[in-house]
């Protein structure tokens, strides 16, 4: 009986080993990647500016034997991904400034090498006035311009025939009412965003505090538990949310819209941590369009459909509700 007992603890141990080495297999062999090369080429590098020619453009191109991803920690605060290896960056701080750039090869089942180097590189873009008005040059609180028409709305960013050149850098499609947004339980979190400013030394902070819940475009609904019960129409709605952690903002020359020179700053802010200015649409990345000391407009490219620019005027005037009894 202790012959047969023994027996069936050794069986059912050499068919657990067999059913792990199955299992294991259908992963294939766990392969480092190796030979990992970096090229870097600093934009308009030369013998006379080896730091390049102050746009901070820097263009890395990687490779190595049997990686499938790479990805990039540039040192700035900020990170990046490839399959292929190639990827531009802009570094932003003013002057000549050291970096220090991980890049890091990951093959199969996670197995990575990575490699780490100093870069000295060049930045002379810097928008001092707009740090100004969007700080007051301590810390400045933005709201909604909600007493505004057309405060948030969406436009094309391709002109289609028939469509006036203006509607290619304004809410043509569907801009907001003054107080559009009120009244309404899918949007009540939306007037209560607040967009802080901070100045840290020559930096900016940004911090959204939207008190647990953001207004969600309707094609992100799903990735944020959305909808909800009471939207059985799948309309865009606040859904509890917690706001990404503040951090700097990287402010750049607009390169990538052909809205008129008149009608741009040509300054875009990139919020860092995926943040973004209380509506969501995936983008992290705000063309200035006008600033004051105490209003601003924005637009920024819907990340999942890119034919769609949305358009943000905020205010540092506190809303307020001209109808209280309906909310």
């Amino acid at each position: 009986m202790k012959y047969l007992y023994k027996l069936m603890i050794v069986l059912t141990l050499a068919v657990s080993f067999q059913s792990c080495q199955e299992d294991d297999t259908e992963f294939g062999d766990i392969i480092t990647p190796s030979n990992l090369n970096v090229n870097v080429a600093i934009q308009g590098e030369s013998s006379t500016d080896p730091n390049g020619d102050g746009t901070g453009i820097v263009v890395f191109s990687s490779t190595a034997d049997n990686a499938l991803n790479y990805t990039y920690d540039f040192g700035d605060g900020r990170t990046g991904s490839t399959f292929n290896g190639a990827i531009e960056h802009r570094f932003v701080d003013l002057g000549v400034n050291s970096y220090s750039v991980t890049v890091t090869a990951t093959g199969t089942a996670g197995a990575a090498t990575t490699q780490t180097f100093v870069i000295d590189v060049l930045s002379t873009f810097d928008d001092s006035e707009a740090k100004e008005f969007l700080t007051g040059g301590s810390s400045k609180t933005w709201y909604w311009s909600v007493a505004e028409n057309g405060h948030w709305g969406v436009g094309p960013t391709l002109l289609i025939g028939g469509q006036s050149p203006e509607s290619y850098y304004t809410p043509a499609f569907f801009p907001v009412p003054a107080f559009g947004r009120y009244c309404n339980e899918l949007t009540e979190c939306f007037y209560e965003d607040e967009m802080i400013f901070t100045m840290n030394g020559n930096n900016v902070i940004f911090e959204l505090k939207n008190f647990g819940s953001t207004y969600f475009h309707n094609s992100y609904l799903s990735q944020f538990g959305g909808p909800s019960a009471n939207n059985p129409d799948n309309a865009d709605e606040c859904l509890p949310f917690t706001a990404p952690a503040p951090g700097t903002v990287t402010f750049t020359p607009t390169t990538n819209t052909d809205v008129p020179e008149d009608r741009s700053r040509k300054t875009s802010m990139l919020l860092a941590n995926n943040n973004f200015m209380s509506w969501y649409v995936g983008s992290s990345e705000y063309e200035i369009l006008e600033i004051t000391e105490n209003r601003m407009v924005l637009r920024t490219v819907q990340a999942n459909d890119p034919a769609l620019a949305w358009y943000h005027t905020l205010t540092t005037d506190v809303p307020v509700n001209p109808n209280p009894s309906c909310i």
